[in-house]
């Protein structure tokens, strides 16, 4: 919104020529306005980091804008190279990388952070004498989301629910367990396994169809009704 000529104002208060005090707070609190960076809210340009890597940097531009002299805003510059943040620790993380359009929290670090990089374990002297600068910002977060398609929910009613409309992938070089105390259903057209199946029990509902060549069993064969196989009926 712009400023008209019925709402200007200067940046000093009616009373800061009025005491040494004054004075001094005034210089103290534009010192402050203009050159500590805090916390700010930017978007996201583009983002290094691909795939399940290591966590690269993001530019980012700020969303809160500088005004003139009229209440005009002005461009704002895009700031490169900021790191962002991961759900991680150690070798075990979730894999959620920015992308462009994101809303973003950044946190201005009190020094420079540019000698801090992948891979440093030990205190690093500041790359410059630069104190609490937009250049050295860490995104540590997301806000003003739109409705995600691909999620995990977790639920306070000891629930959690993952929806992925593409795909699901899950792999691992040893065995996966499932371990639940009810049933498990899997409700699907199709069900496929490539490898070999071991059952303790088969209780069918409807029908069971095995289509193979060849069918080996190690122990009894319990049926109740028909058994036809390919055109041999044999029954009770």
């Amino acid at each position: 919104m712009a400023i008209d000529q019925n709402d200007k104002r200067g940046l000093q208060r009616p009373g800061t020529a009025e005491s040494d005090f004054n004075e001094l707070q005034y210089s103290i609190e534009q010192y402050l306005n203009n050159e500590v960076e805090t916390a700010w809210i930017g978007r996201v340009d583009g983002c290094s980091t691909e795939g399940s890597g290591p966590t690269g940097t993001a530019d980012v531009t700020p969303m809160t804008a500088q005004s003139d002299a009229e209440g005009q805003a002005l461009p704002m510059v895009s700031v490169p190279a900021l790191p962002h943040t991961r759900l991680q620790a150690g070798k075990v993380g979730i894999i959620i990388n920015p992308v462009a359009g994101d809303r973003v929290v950044c946190v201005s670090c009190k020094g420079d952070i540019s000698t801090i990089n992948r891979g440093t374990d030990s205190p690093q002297r500041p790359g410059s004498f630069r104190t609490f600068d937009q250049s050295d910002s860490v995104i540590v977060g997301t806000l003003h989301t739109d409705e995600p398609t691909t999620y995990i929910q977790l639920e306070q009613d000891e629930t959690i629910y993952i929806k992925a409309p593409g795909k699901i992938t899950i792999e691992t070089d040893a065995e996966v367990i499932i371990k639940s105390a009810g049933d498990v259903t899997i409700d699907a057209p199709k069900v496929k396994i490539t490898g070999t199946l071991e059952v303790g029990s088969i209780t069918s509902s409807g029908g069971v169809s095995i289509d193979t060549s060849t069918v080996s069993m190690t122990g009894d064969l319990n049926v109740t009704g028909n058994i036809n196989a390919g055109g041999h009926i044999h029954g009770n």
